[in-house]
């Protein structure tokens, strides 16, 4: 299968990061503090995979441009804290960063629970969320009025795989989901085929914390059989369910939506990953024709981050909250709500972020690639 870019666009990334805040004046910048920002996320646990590479992909983009002046003179820091991945962790943590630390945003969330609830929370505090590694509808929605998300959701995702699919002449599709979110994902997959002509025909829920599930899942799937299978899980239930699902399937495609961690998965499969797709929301890192990956992969190499699409995302949520900043008015959580809506331009090359207050998603592009025998992904 060929890779397919959903959206593409040339140009390079601005990355003027001495540029003043208009509210930054010369002398006060040489004499204040950092700027900070609040990220909640999955430190430890099972799906720390996700909050360290987000955390760390965001730091590469900071200390960029705090290397180059940060925003008017004044170092823009990070302050993390650890929900492990639990809803009522993230909305502790996050009004603990609201009330008790200095943040003028927050950014950088991760899982559905969690960013839900943290854009929430953001929205009644008025104070700004920017980038969740989630695709989440409630994000893109009216209900999160202050989220400025980086990524394509998983609307755009599920959307770009069965036009692919639909195109090759698919018609019956199978999808394993996480099974706390079955009531939000197993409807929008149902109204993206019933526009594109295809049919659901067998769903199977997992354990976002484990493999507990899999068997069920792997006898209904045994029971029906679907022309290509979607997959929205994360690693934990993922790799024992492919593992012994994939070497019986080879020849169905098993399409896995940007929630996971590809090359974990990847490497934890071995043998078993050929066959096995995925939609990705930022650029591959292995391209550097594109300015955003040239500028990542050695900022990445010198603070050790391991490179994947996860902390490459980070990087592109780092350099949309720093436009934010740099486009704020005022010094204030509000400022930075308004800076946010006038970022205008910000071109990544494979994408280019421009927000209002009304148009708070910054990015639709969605790539599709395949796990082959031979030659990696294609």
């Amino acid at each position: 299968m060929k890779r397919r870019s959903f959206l593409r666009r040339g140009g390079s990334i601005a990355l003027a990061a001495a540029t003043a805040a208009p509210w930054l004046s010369t002398s006060y910048a040489a004499n204040a503090g950092a700027i900070v920002v609040g990220q909640t996320a999955a430190i430890t646990g099972t799906q720390a995979g996700f909050g360290t590479a987000m955390r760390d992909g965001i730091k590469a983009a900071l200390q960029q441009a705090n290397r180059g002046g940060g925003i008017g003179g004044r170092a823009v820091s990070l302050l993390t804290l650890d929900d492990q991945g639990d809803k009522g962790k993230t909305e502790a943590n996050v009004k603990e960063l609201v009330a008790n630390h200095q943040v003028i945003g927050l950014t950088g969330c991760t899982t559905r629970p969690c960013s839900e609830a943290a854009a929430l929370l953001a929205a009644g505090e008025g104070i700004a969320l920017v980038g969740a590694f989630s695709g989440t509808p409630l994000l893109y929605g009216d209900k999160a009025a202050t989220t400025f998300t980086t990524r394509a959701s998983y609307e755009r995702e599920l959307q770009a795989i069965v036009h692919h699919y639909r195109q090759l002449g698919a018609e019956r599709f199978g999808f394993v989901h996480l099974e706390d979110a079955k009531s939000t994902n197993v409807p929008l997959l149902e109204s993206i085929l019933a526009r594109e002509g295809g049919k659901l025909t067998v769903t199977a829920g997992v354990d976002r914390k484990g493999p507990g599930q899999n068997a069920a899942a792997i006898r209904t799937l045994d029971g029906n059989k679907p022309e290509v299978l979607i997959i929205l899980a994360n690693n934990a239930p993922l790799t024992g369910f492919l593992r012994e699902y994939a070497p019986r399937t080879l020849v169905l495609p098993k399409m896995v939506i940007s929630f996971v961690d590809r090359e974990k998965l990847l490497a934890d499969l071995g043998k078993d990953a050929p066959g096995v797709g995925f939609s990705v929301v930022v650029p591959e890192y292995t391209k550097e024709k594109y300015t955003v990956v040239r500028n990542f992969l050695p900022e990445a190499r010198a603070m050790n981050i391991p490179v994947s699409p996860v902390s490459l995302e980070g990087y592109v949520t780092g350099l949309a909250l720093l436009e934010g900043l740099r486009q704020a008015r005022t010094e204030s959580r509000a400022g930075l709500i308004e800076g946010m809506g006038r970022v205008s331009g910000l071109d990544l090359g494979y994408t280019n972020f421009r927000y209002t207050r009304s148009e708070r998603t910054g990015s639709h592009f969605v790539d599709l690639s395949l796990a082959s025998r031979n030659a990696g992904l294609v």
